[in-house]
């Protein structure tokens, strides 16, 4: 395993410093290294939809902010890398427990970095709820 560019306190401490933007979707780094990240999304009961449903808006948005933090495992906190192309699938009801994303960079190209995103409930591994790809743009040197 190599390490990544930044750790996990600088990640988590970067994040605390954005506000509200952060402090709501409660998204916490839990492990990196230099071709991934995994993140936990605090069960939130406000989120959730009737029936104790996690919605699939709040799930994109998990995928979402794992792919930006793995630009950031992989290439250093880049608060301007933003999100190119996103696809989700939606694979199984997220019900009653954190949400734990994994993502793992596929590809480092030129100005993209491509990657996967995978969901499960935390102590479900093996019971994905989605799959995302994720593709973000760089940004450009000054």
């Amino acid at each position: 395993m190599t390490e990544a560019v930044v750790t996990i306190d600088e990640i988590n401490e970067y994040l605390d410093g954005l506000g509200e933007f952060t402090r709501n979707s409660r998204i916490a780094v839990e492990e990196i290294d230099a071709t991934s990240v995994r993140v936990r999304w605090a069960h939130q009961e406000q989120m959730l939809r009737p029936g104790g449903y996690v919605s699939g808006p709040t799930l994109f948005g998990i995928a979402d902010m794992c792919g930006w933090l793995l630009v950031f495992a992989t290439e250093g906190i880049t608060p301007m890398a933003v999100t190119w192309d996103l696809h989700i699938t939606f694979m199984r009801p997220a019900i009653g427990a954190d949400v734990i994303a994994e993502g793992r960079r596929l590809k480092r190209g030129k100005s993209l970095v491509y990657g996967d995103v995978l969901l499960h409930l935390d102590g479900q591994p093996d019971k994905p709820v989605a799959h995302a790809t994720v593709t973000y743009a760089l940004p450009k040197p000054a």
